[in-house]
């Protein structure tokens, strides 16, 4: 099957606004085996909104909108698509009560403008009757999915309503199965290269890969006659990939590396405490979004100044002095400083340059170290990252946590790259 994506929003032609939605939905449909033959942005222009429509209809299988379905007077996307499908434009009451549920779920408080949301075009099927906006209409046998433009929304209906649909009417066999690999610390390139073959030949079975920073995600996915084919197909491919792959795999389908990170640390009963500079709590805090971190997670130190190391980690003002706050002697000193003084199994810490300033030639932007205490030892190494200050303060974190996880996973400290 062939789709199509089309953005709205003058945000978007603008450039105010970076399109994240696009990028997602390509490569969640190439991972399925679908093929996007096309994507548009437009204005909230209504002539040009359905120029575009009309264009999409014409050429592809399946079209899916995003943007323009808020309370606001440039959201026209419900208005334009019932005179497009030529539908009146009708309010569902049962619709407000969702919406209100909505607003007060966001924390927000009620505006008469919001009843607008509830305008659709007649007909038009809501995608998630819990959510406030979504909605399917069909010319023919052709679906045209109207998503939000918040790109959270977008995942949530894409991967629970959108999906699944478009799989349903495409598939020839009654099942399908798809596994999510998320990979981090190989190039996408290499991750091609090391999984060359898998699948190739056998019917129903696609591999696709998208980026999703700072991993790579790799999807397996599986069409059979049963559900038993597709579960046994799909759990030798699965083994396979691991297989390839090994350590790089760092968590499957909805876990994130922190989850497999603590479900580690409570399988072990070990405790876990944290020091970090440059990553400013970060490391903490992706740590403990986990429900249930407290039964592992003993606490978070942000020694930001050379001062809070001293006062808080103990570290002697000479090693600073010598070596610099951004050094391998200071990290192992931090690691084994918030060890100690919480009395945990694990310290782990991060210090580096996030930039853009701060840089020096011997210690450049991206400069980073990261040290893990344990009873067998402290380890510690030397990164350089680049990027934005976001990412590499993003790369650091993810890489503690790789170091972490391995950590847990092998059972040692031998976990250089």
């Amino acid at each position: 099957m062939q789709g199509e994506i089309i953005i709205i929003g003058d945000e978007i032609t603008s450039g105010r606004v970076c399109d994240l939605n696009s990028s997602f939905l390509a490569a969640r449909l190439s991972s399925f085996g679908f093929e996007v033959r096309a994507f548009s942005s437009v204005g909230d222009v209504p002539e040009q909104i359905i120029e575009v429509l009309d264009r999409a209809l014409g050429r592809s299988d399946f079209v899916l909108v995003c943007g323009g379905l808020g309370p606001t007077e440039d959201d026209i996307t419900a208005s334009v698509a019932a005179d497009f499908f030529s539908l009146p434009l009708v309010m569902d009451e049962s619709f407000i009560e969702t919406i209100k549920r909505a607003v007060k779920k966001w924390g927000l408080p009620w505006l008469e403008s919001y009843r607008k949301m509830a305008f659709l075009p007649e007909g038009a099927k809501m995608l998630d009757p819990q959510r406030a906006c979504g909605f399917l209409l069909k010319r023919g046998r052709i679906p045209v999915f109207f998503l939000p433009g918040i790109p959270e929304e977008v995942r949530h209906l894409a991967e629970t309503k959108v999906f699944p649909y478009l799989l349903e009417r495409d598939q020839d066999q009654a099942v399908v199965r798809q596994r999510l690999f998320k990979v981090f610390g190989l190039q996408e390139a290499l991750i091609g290269e090391m999984l060359e073959g898998l699948g190739h030949g056998e019917p129903g079975v696609s591999i696709g890969f998208y980026p999703n920073f700072p991993e790579t995600h790799v999807t397996v996915t599986v069409r059979a006659a049963s559900e038993h084919q597709a579960e046994s197909v799909l759990l030798r491919l699965e083994n396979e990939v691991e297989k390839r792959l090994g350590t790089y795999v760092v968590a499957k389908d909805l876990a994130t590396l922190e989850e497999s990170a603590g479900r580690l640390l409570r399988e072990r009963g070990l405790r876990l405490s944290v020091a970090e500079s440059c990553t400013g709590g970060l490391i903490s805090h992706r740590l403990t979004s986990i429900s249930g971190s407290s039964d592992y997670f003993e606490r978070g130190m942000v020694v930001y100044s050379n001062t809070a190391k001293q006062e808080l980690l103990e570290i002697p003002a000479k090693i600073i002095e010598t070596h610099g706050a951004v050094s391998a002697e200071t990290a192992v000193h931090m690691a084994e400083g918030v060890r100690d003084s919480s009395g945990t199994d694990l310290g782990l810490a991060s210090t580096g340059i996030a930039g853009p300033t701060g840089g020096t030639d011997e210690k450049p932007v991206g400069t980073v170290f990261i040290a893990l205490a344990a009873p067998e030892g402290t380890e510690v190494e030397r990164f350089k990252f680049s990027g934005r200050r976001d990412q590499i303060t993003g790369l650091t974190a993810q890489t503690a946590l790789n170091w972490l996880y391995r950590y847990l996973r092998d059972g040692s400290l031998l976990f250089r790259h």
